[in-house]
């Protein structure tokens, strides 16, 4: 029989709440917007959001690699 695995939590986990001041964008604004399609979808990422550019900072990912901007 195969052992279970032990659930592990994670030390560097944020609430949901930490994270939203941290990036600028709370966890439920990023999910609307992904759920947001086609013209209604770009002109709130636009009008709220500065566009992708101002998205990725708030998020504080490098577009391009995916990868966390260091600051």
């Amino acid at each position: 029989m195969a052992k279970k695995k032990k659930a592990t939590i994670d030390p560097n986990a944020q609430s949901a709440e930490d994270a939203g001041r941290e990036f600028a964008i709370s966890l439920k604004e990023l999910e609307t917007l992904m759920q947001t399609r086609g013209r209604e979808g770009m002109e709130e990422l636009n009008a709220n959001y500065g566009g992708l550019s101002g998205l990725g900072q708030k998020l504080k990912t490098n577009l391009v690699s995916g990868k966390k901007n260091s600051k």
